[in-house]
């Protein structure tokens, strides 16, 4: 039963019309803009230029960091690529310390789970950065760069695209994530974004990565062979030249935010050992 009390907005209007009708023509008329009014209605005023999903929504400022968060990362800017890295052995701190930052210096964290599961099932990865265990990490979960972490701040770095593996180095800093991500910035400058391409049993070719690292459908990428290795004579790796280009991929799914599905338009089709790089417009 409605409440004897309550008033709805009508009689509302009608009774200030009413006392509006014993006063002065310029106290009506402010009578009767005041019950007009949202505020005398109790309504807030609408916000028609802000659309209704995001309407009391947080500002971005406002959310709460999401915690190994980077299988939902949003896409880097057109144009920039983000590069996957594998980490194995990282403390949660410092894989956390990783995660919110690493897209800062255009990379894409694989997740621990996917990593893991990868490890746990590929035979030549007792030791995660020999060189047959990065190998089967670049075609699926599709790793870049491998990164073993022992004893909390040794770090060994391995490079699917380059072949190439740097001695481990003692982490110093206070901030563990800046400077492994900083070390790590500075073993990738040796090649350029690559990828690994892996034929699932579907026979459909796939590449492990996708709008979580800027890609779009329709995207092109070049196949290369085998690349060459250029090391120094105390035999340090400093730069890598991709191998003569013998075909042309498409990207016509994409599935997820880290998997595309590929078809050849044109040369040879991929195989593992070739090395993806997107064709620039």
């Amino acid at each position: 039963m409605m409440d004897k009390k309550y008033r709805p907005p009508l009689a509302i209007c009608i009774a200030g019309l009413l006392a509006a009708a014993c006063a002065s023509p310029e106290q009506a008329q402010r009578q009767i803009e005041e019950v007009d009014s949202e505020a005398a209605l109790n309504r807030t005023k609408s916000e028609w230029s802000t659309p209704f999903w995001e309407r009391g929504r947080p500002s971005a400022d406002e959310r709460p960091q999401e915690i190994f968060s980077s299988a939902v990362q949003a896409a880097p800017a057109t144009g920039k690529l983000r590069t996957n890295l594998a980490i194995v052995g990282a403390s949660d701190a410092l894989y956390r310390e990783l995660d919110n930052t690493a897209a800062d210096y255009g990379y894409r964290l694989i997740p621990l789970w996917e990593l893991q599961d990868a490890l746990a099932n590929t035979p030549t990865c007792d030791n995660a950065t020999s060189a047959a265990c990065v190998e089967a990490l670049a075609a699926y979960p599709g790793a870049r760069l491998v990164v073993t972490v022992e004893n909390g701040s040794e770090v060994t770095i391995a490079d699917a695209a380059s072949g190439a593996r740097w001695n481990s180095k003692e982490l110093t800093f206070g901030k563990l994530g800046e400077e492994l991500l900083e070390l790590i910035s500075q073993r990738a400058d040796i090649a350029p974004w690559a990828m690994k391409a892996f034929r699932a049993d579907d026979g459909l070719l796939y590449l492990s990565a996708g709008r979580a690292n800027g890609l779009e459908l329709g995207d092109e990428l070049a196949i290369h062979e085998p690349g060459t290795l250029v090391r120094t004579p105390n035999g340090q790796p400093i730069i890598w030249s991709a191998g003569k280009r013998i075909g042309t991929v498409r990207i016509v799914g994409l599935f997820g935010s880290d998997l595309a599905s590929l078809i050849p338009i044109e040369g040879q089709s991929p195989t593992p050992e070739h090395d993806l790089i997107l064709v620039e417009d």
